[in-house]
Parts: C-alpha cells; structure tokens; sequence
C-alpha cells in the first residue's frame, strides 16, 4: 500500500471513531466532575428520600438514605445544603424520642444523571442533642379568625433549618430553629468549629439561618415564629466563625410592626430584604401593639440599623401587592421573586403563588405579575415555599413541599420551563439548596 493509500485508510478509521469518541466525552459530562455543577439538592419530608435534580438536563436522581452505610435509621429529614462542586453535602434530621437531631455530611463519588445514579457516603455525623429534646418555642395560641396557630410550626422537638455559607471562610452554618444555637460546622473537616454552638441571648433564638453578604463581614438572622419582629444583626469572623451580635433592627415600630420573617436577602453589601407572614394578633402579641402589619417586604438599610416597608399587603390574587404570606424571596437582576403561602391562617393550604416585582428603583417596586394554580402553574399548587436562583440566574426553582412540585421557571421570560411533580416520584419535596448558591 502506497503512502497516499495508507494516510486515506488513517483518515476513515477517524472518521469511524469520531462518534464514539464524541459519545464517550458526552457520557463523561454526565458523571461527577470537581466543577460547579447544575445541582440542587432536596429532601422529601414524607418518603424521607433524598433528591438530586439537575436543572439543566431536568433529571432527577432519589437517593434512599436506608442503604447508606451507617445512616442512623428512619429519621425525619428538614434541610439540605450542597457545596459548589457538588462532591458533598449536608442534610438536617429533626429530633425523636430515639435519636439526636444530626447535621449529616455527605461524599458525592459519583453522579451518573443518564443512568439515574448517584454513589453516596456518609463522611461524618454530627449530633446537635440528645434523643427527646424538646422544643424551646413559647407558648402561643389563636385569640382571632385571621391567625392560626398550624400544628406545623409548633413543634415539639428540634429542628436544624436554615444552612448558609459564610463567604471566603471554611464555615457552613445552620440554626436550632426551636431553640436559641446557631451551630457552626467546618466544611473542610466535617466537624463542628471551636465557635460552635454560638447562643446569644435575645438574638440567636427563633432564627431561620444567618444570610451573609458577599464579603461575609455582615450577617442578618431571621425572626421565625410568631411575634418575633426583628431581623438581628451580626458582625463576623471569618477566621473562626464566631458571631458579634450589633442590634436588632425592627420591621415597624412598638405600635404597628411585621412579624415571622423566613428569610433575608442581600442586595449588595449594605442593603438587604426580608418579607413578613403574620396576618395578625397572637396571645404573644404585646399588649403596647396595636397592629400586626400583615405580610410585606422590607428594605434593610444594615449599616443604618433601619428597615422600610416597600411592598404593602393586598387583599386579592389579582392587587399589586403581597397577597399571602411571604416566605422565601430571592432576586434576579432587577426582579423581586416572592414565594407566597397560605400556610398560617385558619384554613391551610387553598393554594400558592409566587408574586414578581421590578426593583429597578429600590424603594418603589413596580408589580409586574403573579405565577398562579391552573394558570402558570399547575391545577392544585399550593405553598410556594422557597426559592433557589441557579448560580447564573438563569432559572429560578420553586418548591412546595404541601402540592409536592418543583418548578423551573425561566427568569429571562418569566414562564414555567419544566414541572417535576409526583410523575417524578416527588412527594413533599422540601429544602432546596442549588450548589453554587449561598442560600
């Protein structure tokens, strides 16, 4: 065979292989890699599942925790936070009478989305108390018809909510919701950090995690339960973890204030929002108040120590304002996102909503629409409950784990891009945590 002959032969072998080739390299983007991955991570408060969903191929992967080697049994789960590389996350139990509530770490070896795999280790379990630990919540109850007091929220027990990243540190952070301790882990080590737990005395309680802003210098914790209407603010250290308590900065005033905030968001590194969900008085309500404001968003002015009301209440799906209670909000660009739930009124869970607000001038938002049941979403949705922005602010998920959803809505034109649901095996789909994301 002459050279010419033989360079030909060369050339068509290549060309046969190319598709294998190519095939091969395709597979490979579809196994855990050591870069930002498209992952969010969920738990299934029914089925005690595990999830892993990716919003780019839209698949999603059920992880049964029984058949990870050392998990500690049939325990509740409550919240999930995964790292950006996707090679290892956390998930919270709640208390029982038989086990602590956990902070367990998890190892990610392996994610195979086209084979629906996942290849999943324990690398560390971290009690925060003892087996029959009970709740610290005061004693509430209904005096009104415009707010209840759902069994959901009262609980007997610990709950580990609320999982945060503190920015250019080695510290995940999570909060007893049901007590008074942010605890404080070291995701390098998988143990918990020498400023760990952190209880402050009229800050740390009734707390739904502690969102940093970009730099990590500041953090502002929520005030979870009913009543509690202060967002705390927090200097820190990113070099052990510690927390300094600055001040309480109130959502209104004596007389008229909004309470039970989920959940806060930095806009940059001054100004940050919170939105409320009490609809009205409670027997914890101080006798000096002489309104609950009903659920709004509040702008916070950190280094002033002030919050102003931007976003009033509204009575009807159709106003242009708050019309349930606001729990998660996250912002794309220059559009607010606020998940609204009807969760704490006399009868629970008609339906849900996600409510969107141009920002562009801070302190006078411009409503622009509401995702609603049987419209954009699907015939029964209800508790829109949280928010997870992906990294690139492409897509926007909304969980709710009451209806059993996971929506991808498209932030460019404010559309639904995919619905998982109960075809997917999705029960009461709750705690999203997109990697990539600070929470």
């Amino acid at each position: 065979m002459n050279k010419y002959a033989t360079h030909l032969l060369l050339a068509f072998i290549c060309l046969l292989a190319l598709p294998l080739s190519q095939a091969k390299a395709d597979e490979q983007q579809n196994i855990y890699n050591k870069y930002l991955q498209p992952v969010v991570t969920a738990i299934d408060y029914h089925t005690r599942m595990i999830y892993l969903l990716n919003y780019e191929k839209d698949k999603i992967i059920t992880i049964d925790p029984f058949f990870i080697e050392d998990w500690p049994g049939d325990v509740p789960l409550q919240h999930t936070m995964i790292l950006p590389e996707g090679d290892r996350f956390y998930v919270t139990t709640d208390n029982t009478d038989d086990h602590p509530a956990y902070i367990a770490a998890l190892k990610v070896n392996e994610i195979n989305w086209n084979n629906g795999t996942a290849e999943v280790v324990l690398d560390s379990l971290l009690p925060v108390d003892v087996p029959n630990t009970p709740s610290e919540f005061p004693f509430v109850e209904s005096i009104n018809n415009s707010q209840a007091i759902p069994n959901w929220i009262v609980s007997p027990s610990t709950q580990i909510h609320g999982p945060t990243l503190l920015p250019y540190s080695d510290f995940v952070y999570f909060t007893e919701l049901t007590g008074d301790k942010v605890r404080v882990v070291n995701y390098k080590t998988n143990a918990f950090a020498d400023a760990d737990p952190i209880s402050i005395p009229g800050y740390t309680e009734q707390t739904h995690g502690v969102m940093f802003n970009k730099s990590g210098t500041l953090g502002l914790g929520t005030g979870y339960f009913f009543d509690n209407s202060v967002i705390d603010l927090y200097k820190t250290n990113r070099e052990t973890g510690q927390l300094e308590a600055v001040k309480q900065i109130m959502l209104g005033n004596e007389r008229k204030h909004a309470a039970f905030s989920h959940y806060v968001f930095w806009l940059d590194e001054r100004y940050a929002l919170t939105a409320s969900m009490q609809l009205g008085k409670t027997s914890l309500t101080p006798p000096t108040t002489r309104k609950i404001i009903p659920p709004s968003v509040w702008m916070i002015d950190a280094w002033e120590g002030t919050a102003t009301r931007i976003i009033k209440h509204t009575k009807h799906a159709n106003g242009r304002g708050i019309f349930r209670s606001a729990s998660d909000i996250a912002v794309v660009g220059n559009k607010l996102y606020i998940a609204e739930e009807d969760s704490i009124d006399h009868t629970f869970g008609d339906d849900g909503y996600v409510s969107v607000f141009d920002i562009s001038k801070r302190y006078r938002p411009r409503f622009i629409k509401r995702f609603k049941p049987g419209v954009e979403f699907p015939q029964g949705f209800a508790i829109a409950h949280t928010l997870n922005p992906t990294p690139d602010n492409r897509y926007l998920l909304v969980g709710s784990w009451f209806s059993g959803y996971i929506i991808k809505i498209d932030t460019l034109t404010d559309t639904v891009a995919k619905v998982f649901g109960p075809g997917d095996g999705l029960v009461m789909p709750h705690g999203l945590y997109a990697a990539g994301g600070m929470r």
